[in-house]
């Protein structure tokens, strides 16, 4: 009897023994957290789709909002693996604190005039007394940065001070004049499309022509093996392709 519950006890062991195995070969899940202007909201979707083809065990999460912002919650402790700027500046400010490592400029845009599809503005002289323009928030958004620095060049930033409307990122302008909430708006080239269609209910006024380009810049927040795979993602030929096919220039 002893010898039966002996070999029934092994055959137990056996069998858990084997229940077991799957679990301790799968491979463990990883989380990267991606701090990415809102500009990339689009495009960080196909990015993440290339890039967990190749990584299938690592979850990517995106925080979309101004860069600046962005920058501050990094600075206060936020959570982020990878910090994805629409700018130089914000990146460079946390590299000089030590809050950042390895950086690359991965893209560049051009900012935009844009109004309301149908309507009739050749440039922001042409707003009326009641008319509202709308740009970001100068010290979160660098768009705004970009808006003020083009309406000084052009003597027209005194002007458009009783006309301003500031906006948390440059999808909330698009929000803003897609909606008629603000006749005319600052945004980027990249956030007129929806991948290769337009966006219904903007259309573009005109090109900014800034003094130096607008440069895209990402950084390495945490020491996670996930955030250098997705900082040597952004450098391949797939990632480039995806972005070109958003209307970035890379």
């Amino acid at each position: 009897m002893r010898k039966l519950l002996f070999v029934m006890m092994a055959l137990l062991f056996v069998l858990a023994g084997c229940n077991s195995t799957p679990s301790s070969k799968s491979e463990k899940h990883e989380t990267l957290t991606v701090s990415a202007a809102a500009s990339l909201t689009d495009v960080t979707k196909d990015l993440e789709k290339a890039f967990k083809k190749k990584n299938p065990n690592i979850n990517v999460e995106f925080n979309y909002g101004g860069s600046g912002a962005l920058r501050t919650q990094i600075e206060k402790g936020a959570p982020a693996d990878v910090f994805m700027s629409a700018n130089t500046k914000d990146v460079e400010q946390l590299k000089s604190s030590d809050k950042v490592k390895d950086t690359y400029d991965y893209a560049q845009n051009t900012l935009v005039l844009i109004q309301k599809e149908g309507q009739h503005y050749k440039s922001v002289r042409d707003l009326k007394q009641d008319d509202k323009l709308a740009i970001g928030e100068i010290e979160s958004v660098p768009a705004g940065r970009y808006a003020k620095t083009y309406l000084e060049s052009q003597n027209d930033w005194q002007f458009v001070q009783p006309h301003l409307v500031y906006a948390k990122d440059v999808r909330e302008v698009l929000n803003y004049v897609s909606k008629g909430n603000a006749q005319l708006g600052f945004v980027y080239e990249t956030d007129l499309y929806v991948g290769d269609a337009k966006h219904q209910g903007v259309e573009k006024v005109t090109d900014v022509q800034l003094e130096d380009p607008i440069i895209y810049r990402m950084g390495i927040v945490s020491d996670k093996d996930a955030a250098h795979k997705w900082f040597a993602f952004l450098k391949s030929d797939e990632a480039k392709e995806i972005l070109k096919q958003y209307h970035f220039k890379v």
